[in-house]
């Protein structure tokens, strides 16, 4: 018989993202993933932690092109991906793929080839839609991984931002399971878990090997282990009361089905934000939990009839 029984698995699938400064190990964390691996190698850095892998690894295309360009990207899993025992797919880096789509955005508003930013950036958004259903369709783990930079703020004081935008990693948190990011004590490393979609958050898993070997299998028992899957439901369900970024919170927003895009519910989180000066990120959580709520109440269908008598 060609068909093959269901098993439940021990954890949920490793979907996962990690974000951390340039050279923080970003890559050889992906090393410890699940393998065969396949390596969508934007960074074109992948080979420098080959000799520390202890499966086979394939590279998407020698073409450096194919690697920042989702149409190719689409194409050549479509084509190579059926039949190839792939466990793992890497995305090495998101920043080194969307970057390009950003700057051409910026340059067309300014030579006024774009109506608006809004319009100019619609490439970006459809790029990021084709490269999320082009890697996630194969029943394959999955590691994005984007970097962490220094800047300045309106006020010039200084702060971490992604290089990926708040509405990209918004848009990515709906096709991943854990939000990780490198941290560092002393001269120690470890993984701090963002968000879990049916886990713990908020648990730093530090590495004692010095190349996060078993780190994987840490992280999955530090976020799963001794929760039942009815308790890992009731974290996914739970309202939160706080959120370890904006791009969650958003993300979160727009899971609520009453936002038509990611980006409309972006533009109003931040105007909340901007309107309601929050001193603290639960306050910012419970402002943005009640205009969702109040927003979804407000669309169902007896309100809408209230509305219409």
């Amino acid at each position: 018989m060609a068909f093959q029984k269901m098993h439940k698995p021990s954890y949920p699938p490793r979907h996962w993202s990690i974000v951390g400064y340039p050279s923080s190990g970003k890559t050889t964390f992906a090393a410890q993933m699940r393998g065969p691996k396949l390596v969508i190698d934007a960074d074109h850095r992948f080979t420098e932690v080959l000799d520390i892998e202890q499966g086979a690894v394939y590279a998407l295309s020698d073409n450096a092109h194919d690697n920042v360009n989702p149409d190719a990207i689409g194409r050549l899993l479509e084509k190579n991906m059926p039949g190839s025992g792939i466990e793992t797919i890497v995305v090495d880096s998101l920043t080194a793929i969307i970057t390009p789509f950003v700057v051409q955005a910026m340059v067309d508003r300014g030579k006024g080839r774009a109506k608006n930013l809004m319009a100019a950036f619609q490439k970006k958004a459809l790029a990021m839609r084709q490269l999320q259903d082009a890697v996630t369709r194969w029943g394959t783990d999955s590691l994005w991984i984007y970097h962490l930079q220094d800047s300045r703020d309106a006020s010039a004081a200084s702060v971490v931002r992604s290089t990926v935008s708040q509405t990209e990693i918004a848009r990515l948190t709906r096709s991943i399971n854990l939000q990780l990011q490198v941290v560092e004590d002393g001269k120690r490393r470890g993984i701090l878990i963002l968000w879990a979609r049916r886990g713990r958050s908020g648990v730093t898993v530090w590495d004692d090997s010095g190349m996060w070997r078993g780190m994987p299998e840490k992280i999955e028992a530090a976020v799963y282990d001794g929760l039942t899957r009815s308790e890992q439901a009731d974290i996914e369900a739970k309202t939160p009361q706080v959120f370890p970024n904006s791009e969650t919170a958003i993300s979160w927003g727009f899971e609520q089905d009453i936002f038509p895009t990611i980006e409309a519910a972006r533009r109003v989180y931040m105007a909340l934000k901007q309107e309601a000066s929050p001193r603290s990120a639960r306050e910012m959580a419970a402002l943005w939990v009640t205009e969702v709520r109040t927003r979804k109440a407000d669309s169902a269908p007896e309100a809408q009839a209230r509305k219409a008598g």
